[in-house]
């Protein structure tokens, strides 16, 4: 931790315990988030519109660049063509925000940003609608710095969330036989899908939220006809998260 985060901490800390002025903490309104009128899922995460699925669809995704992520885990390569307008990392506990997207950025990752403290209470995947954040919850706090602070070439972690410009859009991944990239593969081909996801079309109509988690399986072969029964492998990228895992 920071030692701006430590002071923020014990700010805190001395606010709750009534040694200073305890000033609450709140959640700015984005006017864009209500125009929406978007309802939410389970995980937390905002429905786009208030529709599961977009009527945009994308041109499928049949020639990926997959590599290596782990012994079962495959990277679905998915970069983000311009800088989002905000990054969670969920490893340096750190959120990375454009000013100018703040309050659209609080909205969709439904944080609470202590007046206090200054610290970003967002709600981790599997954390129940509405469920309060207490303050001093360290897996659940993060420190907001400028989105120029963020380092595009930094692998991401499991649920790692972006926010970016663009409207959402539906894409199906189906390949066959697709060799794994960058070295590590050890002469491996992979096929999978259909899988359906809902991603930013790139437009600069909205912002979309995308996470960083599974998407859906599939079957890794040794040979390039991809002929055997293969391996069953887990593939992870970055989509909406209300239908992460969803084939179709």
């Amino acid at each position: 931790m920071t030692s701006r985060r430590s002071f923020l901490k014990r700010a805190a800390g001395l606010a709750a315990a009534g040694g200073m002025p305890l000033l609450g903490s709140c959640t700015p309104d984005a006017p864009a988030a209500r125009r929406d009128r978007s309802t939410g899922l389970g995980s937390g995460v905002p429905i786009e519109g208030g529709h599961d699925l977009p009527e945009r669809q994308l041109a499928p995704l049949t020639r990926p660049l997959l590599r290596p992520w782990a012994a079962d885990l495959v990277l679905l390569e998915a970069p983000s063509e311009e800088l989002p307008v905000a990054y969670v990392s969920m490893e340096r506990r750190e959120v990375y925000v454009d000013r100018e997207y703040r309050d659209r950025a609080s909205w969709l990752l439904r944080a609470h940003i202590s007046v206090s403290t200054a610290l970003w209470r967002i709600p981790l995947a599997g954390d129940p609608p509405r469920q309060p954040i207490t303050p001093g919850d360290e897996m659940r706090e993060f420190e907001e710095q400028p989105i120029r602070a963020w380092d595009p070439t930094r692998v991401p972690t499991i649920d790692d969330i972006r926010i970016v410009r663009g409207g959402p859009a539906r894409r199906r991944i189906e390949f066959a036989c697709i060799p794994l990239a960058g070295g590590g593969g050890g002469g491996a081909w992979l096929s999978g899908g259909p899988i359906d996801v809902v991603v930013s079309d790139g437009s600069s109509v909205d912002t979309v939220r995308e996470d960083f988690g599974l998407v859906g399986t599939g079957v890794r072969h040794a040979d390039r006809a991809c002929a055997g029964p293969g391996e069953a492998v887990q593939l992870v990228s970055w989509a909406r998260r209300q239908l992460v895992g969803a084939s179709r």
